[in-house]
């Protein structure tokens, strides 16, 4: 039975992680991955042609042996690894979990900030750090989505948890008890 991209990723991810933590490297690795991931991304046929039946295990061997010299020995033996279980097309959904445990064990948030005008990145910062102290996180990385419907103010959701901080929703509230 195959597996499902998700427990892919989980069973994988894991793997990295505590091949990282046993090595003492969850930063390196983390610091890594999370490069990689912008590479992959800006550049998705490189795994495309790494999941490629088409080519031979040599050929393939060859390109990322190519790739990987920039990299720790440790990131090096995980990416053979994963390209000798032919598991390179759930490359970004390991990193993704990889980057969740990592995220999880340092007590750091991700989360977006919706906002009705894109704010300067100071203004973001000082956002996270507030509710990262609040929360008592050791950080949080906010992401931010202009939507210009809330009129004002800001919306955050990290982490399940929403906090509607919205002139659109005070002015719904405002309209409820009116109604009421």
């Amino acid at each position: 039975m195959a597996l499902s991209r998700e427990e892919t990723a989980r069973r994988y991810g894991t793997a990295i992680f505590d091949f990282a933590k046993d090595s003492g490297k969850t930063e390196l690795m983390y610091s890594e991955l999370t490069e990689l991931k912008k590479a992959v991304q800006a550049e998705p046929r490189f795994v495309q042609v790494l999941s490629n039946p088409v080519l031979d295990a040599k050929q393939k061997e060859s390109l990322l042996t190519a790739v990987e010299q920039d990299f720790s020995a440790e990131l090096q033996e995980v990416l053979n690894f994963l390209l000798s279980y032919d598991r390179f097309d759930n490359l970004v959904d390991i990193i993704d979990y990889y980057i969740h445990l990592y995220n999880a064990a340092n007590h750091i948030g991700t989360g977006v900030a919706k906002t009705a005008l894109k704010p300067d990145e100071d203004q973001l910062q000082r956002l996270a750090d507030s509710y990262a102290k609040k929360y008592g996180l050791q950080a949080l990385h906010l992401e931010n989505e202009v939507d210009p419907e809330i009129i004002g103010g800001v919306v955050l959701e990290v982490e399940g948890r929403v906090i509607d901080g919205s002139v659109k929703h005070r002015l719904e509230k405002i309209r409820a008890m009116l109604t009421k």
